[in-house]
């Protein structure tokens, strides 16, 4: 039995028909979870609800536009994870290190393995930092470099762990942001000092 299910189990008929009613707030298959309980209860249901959901469903589906972030949710059974942009955008900004961090956080809390994100990050970045000092490397450089780093994070460890079909609530940024400013503000002002 899945997760899901157990949790909604424990919810009474009015709870689950909150899920049924609400679907923008709740993924397909908390919807369709809800739906399976109240009937296996013999709850009182409108007639033809199965086909009125699926419609909603399918409106919502191609409504729903094609990016990064398509899978985000409401649902509060959804896990909060860093979306794929604030990922993406944290790498090219401040290095492949944080992304892949944020990256290892994502996987941790759907508990797949996470020490290879952290791994790639680590050797990304020390070798970034590697060539661009014997190559006198610029900041456009760098935005380059961490770009294609943010891009392999992406199609090596996203896709194949997390997947493209995984619904999720999306964490807020500040305490990334915060640690990064943190780090960084220091960084460059010892570059500017230097200069």
């Amino acid at each position: 039995m899945s997760a899901l299910k157990q949790i909604l189990l424990e919810k009474s008929d009015s709870e689950l028909m909150f899920y049924i009613n609400n679907l923008d707030k709740h993924t397909e298959e908390a919807v369709w979870t809800a739906l399976e309980i109240l009937k296996s209860r013999k709850a009182t249901l409108p007639e033809g609800i199965a086909e009125a959901i699926k419609e909603q469903l399918d409106k919502k589906g191609k409504s729903t536009k094609a990016s990064w972030d398509g899978n985000t949710t409401t649902d509060l059974d959804a896990p909060a994870l860093y979306s794929q942009k604030a990922i993406y955008i944290f790498s090219i900004l401040f290095s492949v290190l944080f992304g892949s961090i944020m990256l290892a956080y994502n996987l941790y809390t759907l508990r797949k393995p996470f020490i290879w994100a952290i791994l790639f990050g680590l050797i990304y970045s020390s070798a970034t930092i590697y060539f661009l000092e014997k190559y006198n490397g610029n900041l456009s450089m760098t935005f380059i470099a961490n770009s294609l780093g943010a891009v392999v994070l992406y199609q090596l460890f996203w896709n194949r762990w997390i997947s493209k079909q995984t619904k999720y609530r999306v964490k807020p940024l500040w305490v990334p942001l915060i640690v990064a400013l943190v780090v960084f503000i220091p960084i460059i002002m010892m570059i500017i000092n230097s200069n």
